[in-house]
């Protein structure tokens, strides 16, 4: 039974090893292109050997002649063979043969005693005809070298060793090179497989992706999602979706899909046009560039996303993009809606903790609102309008006018007022919504109310028990009308702990200290507004990541102080940090490359509140335009106040804003009791 089945794997064996030497018969692009230089480089490597062979053979005096004609003889072989074969395999099979001629010439010429040696060449070139992935160009070599060496033994013996070697020695060389064959035939095998056809393997890749791509068209084109597929020039082919069509209209096979694109969205098309232009161009790598593709747009009303297959063609390169687009209108409103909806109670626990604040905010919002028209007389006037209200807006957690008011940003940034146009649209008709939420939960307005605190009370109390005189108890009276500043700082501390935990720096200790002062509350209305980018500021640039402050030796924990004081005839507010203080080289470079004045320090100081001075390199939801600093300048300049700024590098930084009192505390109207 054993012998059996002995005999039946003999044939499957031999087959086996038949298969593994003998290449497919058909011969790729890159194979052919890859073997005819590789025959022109052996051309030009054995070319090099007959100069060699006759410097070798004058040293060894074994007749530089005759190995000239003996070389030039060999040579004519490879030349003869590229004459009879067309096939590039079947000229790199002829040069098998011609590798080891050479080899035989080499050991003839090179008697004496390095003539053993010289076998090295045969081994060394069986190995290197591997490159032509090939294994019978392996074979034809070994059965040249195992005839050379029994023919010249047997006949001229010196000219295979330099001595009087026994059979058994020619039997040794010959099973070296059958050891020798089979390795370099396994290496030369496993190079065609893996190398040589690496060409076939992305064919069939590239046939897999086809087929999917078929059977993706075929279920999108029955689902509510639209297709298409461009060429590589970017024109639209003939198979698509029906959902397409119901979208954006007619489809035209040949026309460019950034023009059909252009029958909705004129900017948005040739947004698109220019991105795909980056994809094809190749000076991106193909991964990136696909990357810069638009991934949503909106339509009118409708939201849409793009997703994109790239299909290659056998050559590798670009071929074809198929598209796939995904309405997601529903998804969008429903996200919409849940965001307002947080938004809404997030107003009512605001309404609910500081109703006073709430109501500030909507007239304050509203008046930005009216300021913010691109159209309007003052350019620099609206971006700070809509840079106010975007910090005010993302304090009080209404990010959908924060969102718009960045949206609305950007377009000014880049002079297109059309783009700016349509925006403050949609930021003034939200607010209007919103607007009217905020009115139906507030109810009745409260912008006249007055806050007594409890000592405040009693102290008037006891003037009135006491019987103090009508002009007495009147100017007690108009002080409390006065806005106590530690209502509004508690304000603003609540906002900058909530903002550092957006922007993750970690805790913040917020100290408030009124001292009891009292502020004209109507007159510091917009300064109160624009007083947000100061604090935006000390925590966005000033203090540092819980981290970076460890480093730095400082408690994780930072701290901000709120304060308000009196101080001679000023009413003074400030806001100090302990952060890693403002870095005023920075600040010169940039003043320097803005051709704002940087010599002194006041000239530095002064350049932190120029319009559109920022030292950020990148534009955030909270900083880098450069507008807020100017704002609050703006409104503490309208008071007759005026600022001091004070940093010191790692230890912090304070600002201070100090008005005259008789404009704060409204002593014109104490004088006419």
């Amino acid at each position: 039974m054993s012998e059996a089945t002995n005999e039946t794997e003999r044939p499957h064996l031999l087959r086996r090893l038949l298969q593994a030497c003998v290449l497919p018969t058909n011969v790729s692009a890159f194979e052919e292109s890859y073997l005819r230089r590789m025959n022109r480089i052996a051309m030009a490597f054995f070319c090099a050997h007959l100069p060699c062979f006759v410097l070798i053979a004058w040293l060894n005096d074994t007749g530089p002649l005759f190995t000239a004609l003996l070389t030039a003889a060999v040579l004519a072989v490879p030349m003869l063979g590229y004459r009879a074969f067309s096939a590039q395999r079947s000229r790199s099979m002829v040069f098998g043969f011609t590798s080891m001629c050479m080899g035989g010439i080499l050991v003839h010429i090179g008697q004496g005693p390095v003539q053993i040696e010289m076998h090295f060449y045969f081994f060394s070139l069986l190995a290197m005809l591997a490159l032509f992935a090939n294994p019978m160009v392996i074979i034809v070599a070994a059965v040249t070298v195992a005839l050379h060496h029994l023919v010249l033994w047997y006949l001229v013996p010196q000219s295979v060793f330099n001595y009087d070697a026994p059979v058994w020695v020619v039997l040794v060389h010959a099973g070296f090179v059958v050891l020798e064959t089979f390795a370099a035939c396994f290496i030369a095998r496993n190079f065609f497989d893996n190398v040589i056809g690496l060409e076939k393997k992305v064919e069939a890749r590239t046939a897999e992706i086809r087929a999917r791509n078929a059977d993706m068209r075929l279920v999108l084109d029955n689902v509510d999602a639209g297709l298409a597929t461009i060429d590589r020039d970017g024109a639209l082919r003939a198979e698509h979706s029906r959902a397409l069509e119901q979208w954006f209209g007619s489809y035209e096979p040949g026309e460019a899909f950034a023009d059909y694109l252009k029958r909705n969205d004129e900017s948005f098309g040739d947004w698109w046009a220019m991105c795909w232009e980056s994809v094809v161009d190749g000076f991106l790598p193909p991964e990136l560039a696909l990357e810069q593709l638009p991934k949503q747009a909106t339509f009118g009303d409708r939201h849409v996303t793009f997703g994109y297959q790239p299909i290659h063609g056998d050559d590798g390169e670009l071929e074809k993009m198929m598209i796939v687009v995904t309405d997601t209108t529903a998804d969008v409103a429903q996200q919409e809606a849940e965001a307002r909806q947080r938004e809404i109670v997030g107003l009512f626990e605001h309404i609910a903790a500081d109703r006073i604040g709430v109501v500030e905010f909507f007239e304050e919002a509203t008046r930005l609102v009216d300021g913010s028209d691109p159209n309007g007389d003052d350019p620099a006037g609206v971006r700070r309008n809509v840079h106010t209200l975007k910090g005010n807006s993302g304090l009080f957690g209404v990010d959908s006018i924060a969102k718009l008011c960045h949206q609305l940003e950007d377009h000014l940034a880049d002079g297109d007022q059309e783009l700016a146009a349509r925006s403050y649209t949609l930021l003034r008709d939200r607010w209007q919504a919103l607007g009217e939420t905020i009115m139906r939960m507030l109810g009745q307005r409260a912008s006249d109310e007055v806050t007594i605190p409890g000592s405040d009370y009693r102290g008037l109390l006891d003037k009135v028990v006491a019987g103090a005189d009508h002009p007495e108890i009147a100017r007690c009276l108009v002080e409390l009308a006065l806005e106590p500043t530690e209502v509004r700082l508690g304000r603003f501390a609540e906002q900058a702990r909530a903002l550092a935990g957006r922007l993750e720096k970690g805790s913040v200790e917020v100290a408030v200290d009124a001292n009891g002062v009292r502020i004209e509350r109507e007159r510091f209305q917009e300064f109160w507004a624009a007083f947000t980018h100061v604090l935006r500021n000390a925590v966005d640039h000033g203090i540092e990541a819980p981290d970076q402050r460890s480093e730095a030796g400082k408690p994780e924990i930072a701290r901000l102080d709120l304060r308000t004081f009196e101080d001679g005839d000023e009413v003074v507010i400030e806001v100090r940090d302990d952060g890693r203080g403002i870095d005023w080289e920075g600040v010169r470079r940039r003043a320097e490359q803005r051709g704002i004045a940087h010599e002194t320090t006041d000239d530095l100081v002064q350049a932190l509140f120029e319009p559109g001075f920022s030292t950020r390199d990148e534009v955030t939801d909270t900083s880098g335009r450069g507008v807020g600093l100017s704002a609050v300048r703006e409104a503490c300049d309208a008071l007759g106040g005026r600022t001091v700024t004070t940093s010191d590098a790692g230890a912090g930084t304070s600002f201070q804003f100090r008005f005259p009192r008789a404009i704060a505390k409204n002593e014109a109207a104490l004088a006419t009791i």
